[in-house]
């Protein structure tokens, strides 16, 4: 019989695992409550404009994720950037959820799907939707901020060895705004498009025409400081805004045409020293993997997942 595994969440760990997963000749269904795959891998559009929202690029160091890298290359789906401290920054062509569609053109993706809770099920799991659905496997990878899979596990108290719950909870995040900006004409950024303010409420901003994924006019990408982010949590959102377009005016010549504002509750994870994935074999094979894993980067999202099918995959040996 053909073993089979349920992924929650369908950002780089996921897809990624669910590849491996695939290659092994397991049947694999991934589960992720957004339109879309992707994850922190988002882009969106203002009007003509294209912004990536949550990662900007990603740097290799890892053999493995290096290989990733060449088969995208070769692809026409990511190229090099820009090199900063000795590390190439890539970029995806046509914005970072454009490489999380090509990595799942092959798998069975079901978005706009909320898992509430898992449990133990017949087949080893099952996941139980917010629309009442439930999705069965011999194995189950959680790959949402540690609160959410935590949130998840819930109904397992008592059945998983070892209970990786109260780990999952211990996990602190730091969140983070993300300012969406369009301008009637070049912004004053250098390229390659790509600044850190040196002090203030701002990170970073990158200017997505000059990192080549829009045409036209300037479209900015501005992510708040933690502390900031923490602070106005719960702020209005034209408060919010306020206070970044007045941080960013050394950074726009000319008017502001439109901005969108989105907050990302689990940006980066605080001052967490976690292996590649968590893993209990009991009831059945059950892993926990994602970005918080690896180091908080793309690179070891991606090394999560192969770690975490791994571990499902030996399992069942």
């Amino acid at each position: 019989m053909t073993p089979s595994c349920l992924i929650v969440g369908a950002g780089m760990s996921g897809l990624t695992a669910g590849l491996a997963l695939q290659n092994k000749g397991w049947e694999v269904v991934l589960l992720d409550k957004g339109r879309g795959v992707g994850g922190r891998m988002a882009t969106r559009s203002i009007g003509a404009s294209c912004f990536d929202y949550g990662a900007q690029f990603f740097t290799v160091r890892d053999n493995r994720f290096r290989e990733a890298i060449s088969q995208w290359e070769s692809d026409n789906v990511v190229v090099p950037w820009f090199s900063e401290g000795g590390h190439t920054r890539y970029r995806a062509i046509a914005g970072m959820k454009n490489l999380a569609s090509h990595l799942a053109k092959s798998l069975d993706v079901r978005c706009e799907t909320t898992v509430q809770r898992v449990e133990p099920g017949p087949e080893g799991w099952c996941a139980v939707t917010d629309a009442g659905e439930r999705f069965h496997a011999n194995a189950i990878l959680l790959t949402a901020p540690a609160p959410q899979s935590a949130a998840m596990l819930a109904a397992c108290a008592g059945h998983l060895e070892p209970d990786i719950t109260p780990l999952l909870r211990s996990i602190e995040f730091n969140p983070c705004f993300a300012l969406l900006v369009t301008l009637a004409g070049p912004g004053a950024i250098s390229a390659p498009g790509y600044v850190r303010p040196a002090e203030g409420p701002i990170e970073w901003i990158a200017d997505n025409t000059l990192k080549g994924i829009s045409t036209g006019s300037a479209a900015l990408t501005i992510h708040a400081r933690a502390d900031f982010s923490r602070e106005l949590l719960e702020s209005p959102q034209d408060r919010v805004a306020e206070l970044l377009l007045e941080a960013v005016q050394p950074w726009v010549t000319g008017s502001i045409t439109d901005w969108q504002l989105h907050r990302w509750r689990y940006s980066k994870p605080v001052d967490a020293e976690l292996p590649l994935c968590l893993f209990s074999s009991k009831p059945a094979p059950l892993a926990v993997a994602g970005d918080v894993f690896g180091g908080s980067r793309i690179e070891g999202a991606f090394l999560s997942g192969l770690a975490a099918a791994d571990k499902i995959a030996g399992a069942a040996n």
